[in-house]
């Protein structure tokens, strides 16, 4: 894959889950009682931000709410999505 392919699925996966699950991040709101990272393989790339999206929905309607999310790269390919989710 090359770099700015990689580049360009690294942003709208990104940007997807920035727009799906937005967090408010104020500095006097409560802190979070629990925390869990899940990882969603992207092998082939091509449906990691349907995945991410998937991934985001099935965690809101259990209660969990967006937190951070980190690219899985190796070789320059994107392996998947690292996706952290809290409670409050």
């Amino acid at each position: 894959m090359n770099t700015a392919y990689r580049k360009l699925l690294a942003a709208a996966v990104m940007a997807s889950a920035l727009a799906a699950a937005p967090v408010s991040r104020a500095a006097d709101g409560p802190a979070a009682k629990t925390a869990v990272t899940v990882y969603v393989n992207a092998h082939g790339g091509s449906t990691i931000a349907k995945k991410v999206n998937e991934t985001h929905a099935k965690m809101e309607k259990d209660g969990w709410r967006f937190a951070d999310l980190e690219v899985h790269a190796e070789n320059g390919d994107t392996e998947g999505v690292w996706i952290t989710y809290v409670k409050l």
